[in-house]
């Protein structure tokens, strides 16, 4: 903020000064004056402001011109904009303690320091409010940012999840409005199942890029970004009206390549059942599953494994790591695809087989 004034008083102040010091009372100076008695009094309450025609009275009445009158009137208006606009910051101040500084300065080039000056924490927020396309960070706090929205979740989230879910997809529609596609088509996708489960076995430099391109050719766009610390949610799907095609967004899932590969086949079985009136979340919790969320688990699963020989596999009731590098080379999958299933149906411990899992490093341009 720019010229600021360090305090003023209401114009009211000033006028109750005067007639007190003229010994007059209200009314008596609003009949002199040619005010009405109601006026007087909200004016010297401080309940209303100094009109161009008030002006014109009060100059005319105490013979120092309209001109100062609107002086103080304007001067009053610019402090207590000034102090509504410096509460507005320090509430958007409360906003920014909610994320992660990595997540903040390697995606945005934006550096949040806990101790700054007034004026580098404004910059810090205008950047945001800009890279968020929100008018006040405190807008995220809004449960229903996104109209169109299903949650799946049986309970309530609590301020943090929803401030930086609605910022996590502020960014995510960002990203896609930067992307071209043509126009949804579902044939498309089904028919590139195979080839996208191929892709399990690459890194995601070369991955990412045969996805964006395979999937714009089908009417979605991709978008990957990293996962937000506390924001407690994986991926959305989401219709866009106005191209005709769908928003496919994850996060990194921490790096975890097995989540990865899951939650894009998850999002990608929400793409296939197009509801053009929601978007979908995707919370990685099995407790908070509906219908359609289940069958999305059931189609990223029969995705990554085929159904019959997984069966087959997991009759056998042996899963040691010899076995399992075995299966995953007959399905031309890697094996911590394999593993993870496992853990998830409750057949190996999660402890068990930690050195066989995938992490992945993603390289993000800023947005």
């Amino acid at each position: 903020m720019t010229n600021k004034v360090r305090y003023a008083s209401h114009p009211g102040v000033y006028i109750k000064d005067a007639i007190e010091e003229l010994g007059m009372s209200q009314s008596e100076f609003a009949i002199r004056s040619g005010l009405s008695i109601k006026n007087v009094s909200t004016l010297i309450n401080g309940e209303s402001n100094i009109t161009f025609e008030v002006a014109k009275k009060l100059g005319s009445f105490f013979q120092n011109g309209e001109e100062g009158w609107i002086g103080l009137q304007t001067r009053y208006d610019l402090y207590t904009n000034q102090e509504k606009i410096r509460l507005e910051y320090a509430d958007d101040w409360e906003i920014v303690k909610n994320f992660d500084k990595n997540f903040i300065r390697q995606l945005m080039g934006i550096e949040i320091k806990g101790k700054s000056r007034e004026e580098d924490r404004e910059q810090v927020i205008d950047e945001l409010r800009k890279k968020f396309n929100v008018g006040e960070l405190t807008n995220l706090k809004t449960p229903d940012l996104y109209v169109f929205y299903k949650t799946h979740v049986n309970k309530e989230l609590n301020e943090k999840t929803i401030i930086l879910r609605n910022a996590w997809i502020s960014l995510a529609e960002k990203e896609a409005r930067k992307k071209e596609c043509k126009e949804y088509n579902k044939d498309i996708i089904l028919s590139n199942l195979e080839f996208f489960r191929s892709l399990t076995l690459e890194m995601p430099d070369t991955f990412i890029p045969k996805i964006n391109e395979k999937l714009a050719e089908a009417g979605i766009k991709f978008v990957i970004l990293p996962y937000l610390y506390g924001s407690n949610f994986n991926g959305i799907t989401k219709w866009i009206n106005k191209d005709k095609c769908v928003l496919l967004a994850i996060n990194d899932c921490g790096k975890d390549a097995g989540k990865l590969w899951f939650t894009f086949f998850h999002e990608l079985g929400h793409a296939l059942q197009n509801n053009k009136r929601q978007m979908t979340i995707f919370y990685d919790n099995k407790a908070i599953l509906d219908d359609n969320e289940r069958k999305a688990n059931e189609f990223a699963k029969d995705c990554l494994i085929d159904k019959q020989k997984y069966n087959e596999f997991v009759n056998k009731g042996c899963f040691n790591i010899n076995e399992i590098v075995a299966f995953s080379r007959k399905l031309q999958i890697p094996e911590f695809i394999v593993i993870g299933r496992l853990q998830n149906d409750g057949l190996v411990p999660w402890n068990l087989y930690q050195d066989r899992k995938v992490r992945y490093t993603i390289q993000y341009e800023k947005v």
